[in-house]
């Protein structure tokens, strides 16, 4: 059922699509499809859109429709910085695939969780969004949606993980051998495409030499791959290097062709190790590359992390492969009785607040921070109780933490943990170092559902370096466990999404005795700017420049007298 669902809620959005570029009435589609879909007038629904910046949230049907459809297309409730996502802003969109990290099904309600993948109608370019999609079953039996949070998936510079093992140890001098066998073969595949030779057959003879398909698990991230990032069969990997144009079965549309340049050709490739690392019958080797354009001579520099292993045929071959682009800093369990109260749902946020900020203090004081999270998680999460759905917001390599390690990497980090260590993983709980001063939950709605409960809405994180604020987004799923304890088994966390020139949330505020007039407000800025002034000058002459600021601090902000954003 719930299966069924996704695949009318994907079709539903292609329908819709098509309506919209037909000059059909494509909005009285819509709202049939969110009758049949959503939960509204059925139950309370917890929605937080994709591209949703100034109303993050929508609990009313009148403010889904004019997520789906578009504010200008919809007579009541329209909301302005909708463009209409069921028709891509009028590019519409060709294909929707659900691709579920894991269904969790708890009696009358269902909670998926993973990516989903939209192809645009306009230029055939994919975009992959999280989700976390709940469902219940209405009074009239239909299944439909109740919680909906989706979000653009987060973006730091990538991390590489690590490999498996064979037999004979691997020598430095192989690795070297197999770097220059596939730095040649680059230049070989692209030479014969220039002389127009059967680059394909070069290159398929290449692979098979080069890279353990057939042989074991590859592990292959490939610089230039955006909407099919990870390939894990040759077809995949043959595609990306030869073009999809070129390649037969398994091609992949986003590749241009990276052996050959996309056309232009490579004339040289070299190989800088930072570091190789023999691990017996596997090596690891991180650096860079350089790749010299055979038609312009420019030189473009790519990060790598290879791994090599001995097949059973005694060759060396590459086992894992991951390349990026440098960074640019410019550019199901069962539950015991008894429903869950809203009082537990907060004492849980209460407790999941204090953890963090006590395991943050624990780090600053040197003291076993660790041992603070390990106790947090056990009382805080469901794992070894039931199925936890985690979709933390800093995770990107591996967006879903369904293992207890994997969470323990994500709040303490990556080098902190001995078992399920994920390279990505600065520590969250610990600020990547920095540390958290204050944590708030500001809860847009909780939803009980006998013996689960859903929270969502905002929290509100204080870093206890330089007192800066982060605002991110929260789906939180909560279920009395066997012990009859509360614990969280749904967790999504998401960056606010970003429009660009979106205006931003403003928090409700108690209305003042006494109207603000312009005037006002540009002396405020005056002073503002005076005070900008005024401490660098202190700061120039060696005078009291951090009295200064506090001074003007509390002149100028609303601290101590109400809530500052």
């Amino acid at each position: 059922e719930v299966r069924a669902a996704q695949d009318m809620w994907a079709d539903s959005i292609l329908k819709i699509s098509e309506a919209y570029k037909q000059k059909q009435d494509f909005v009285g589609i819509a709202s049939e499809a969110a009758a049949e879909l959503y939960a509204y007038g059925h139950s309370n629904v917890l929605f937080k859109p994709t591209k949703a910046s100034v109303t993050q949230f929508r609990p009313m049907g009148s403010e889904a429709m004019s997520y789906f459809v578009g504010g200008r297309n919809v007579d009541e409730g329209g909301i302005a910085e909708d463009g209409g996502f069921a028709i891509n802003g009028g590019r519409g969109w060709s294909g929707v695939m659900f691709d579920n990290h894991r269904i969790d099904i708890t009696g009358p309600t269902a909670i998926a969780m993973g990516n989903y993948y939209f192809t645009d109608a306009t230029d055939g370019s994919k975009s992959k969004v999280e989700y976390t999609f709940g469902y219940k079953r209405c009074a009239d039996g239909k299944v439909r949606i109740f919680l909906h949070h989706s979000s653009v998936p987060y973006n730091p510079s990538p991390k590489a993980s690590a490999p498996p093992a064979t037999a004979k140890t691997i020598t430095e001098a192989e690795v070297r051998a197999a770097q220059d066998l596939w730095g040649e073969s680059i230049k070989k595949i692209s030479k014969d495409y220039k002389r127009k030779k059967d680059f394909v057959a070069t290159a398929t003879q290449a692979a098979a030499e080069l890279y353990a398909y057939g042989h074991e698990d590859v592990l292959f991230k490939p610089t230039k791959a955006r909407d099919c990032q990870f390939r894990p069969d040759a077809a995949g990997a043959m595609s990306y290097f030869v073009g999809h144009k070129h390649s037969g079965r398994g091609s992949i549309r986003e590749d241009k062709g990276f052996a050959i340049n996309g056309g232009a050709g490579w004339s040289d490739v070299v190989f800088d190790n930072h570091k190789i690392d023999i691990k017996g019958s596997f090596a690891i080797a991180m650096g860079n590359y350089y790749f010299t354009d055979a038609t312009t001579g420019e030189e473009s520099m790519v990060e790598y992390t290879f791994g090599y292993t001995r097949c059973n045929d005694g060759k060396v071959r590459i086992f894992l492969h991951h390349s990026s682009v440098p960074y640019n800093p410019e550019a199901g369990a069962g539950a015991s009785p008894g429903d869950i109260t809203e009082a537990e749902v907060r004492a849980a946020q209460d407790l999941w607040r204090d953890s963090i900020k006590k395991i943050s203090a624990a780090h600053k004081a040197d003291n076993d921070f660790v041992a603070a999270a390990g106790e947090a998680a056990g009382e805080l999460y469901a794992y070894g109780h039931a199925n936890v759905l985690f979709k933390p917001t800093k995770a990107k390599e591996s967006q879903f933490r369904p293992m207890a390690a994997d969470a323990m990497s994500y709040f303490v980090g990556a080098k902190n943990v001995e078992e399920g260590a994920i390279a990505e993983d600065g520590g969250f709980a610990i600020n990547g170092g920095r540390g958290w001063s204050d944590v708030v939950f500001d809860n847009h709605q909780i939803d009980l559902n006998g013996k689960t409960a859903i929270a969502m809405g905002n929290y509100y994180f204080t870093d206890a370096t330089d007192g800066s604020k982060s605002k991110v987004e929260f789906t939180f799923g909560y279920k009395r466990c066997y012990d009859g304890k509360v614990r969280i088994f749904l967790h999504h966390s998401s960056i606010p999404y970003n429009s660009g020139g979106a205006a931003k949330p403003v928090e409700n505020k108690p209305s003042a005795t006494k109207t603000i007039t312009e005037a006002e407000v540009r002396a405020a800025q005056d002073m503002w700017a005076d005070s900008i002034l005024k401490i660098s000058e202190a700061y120039k002459q060696k005078q009291d420049f951090v009295g200064i600021a506090s001074e003007a601090a509390a002149e100028l902000y609303a601290y101590g007298h109400s809530n500052v954003l």
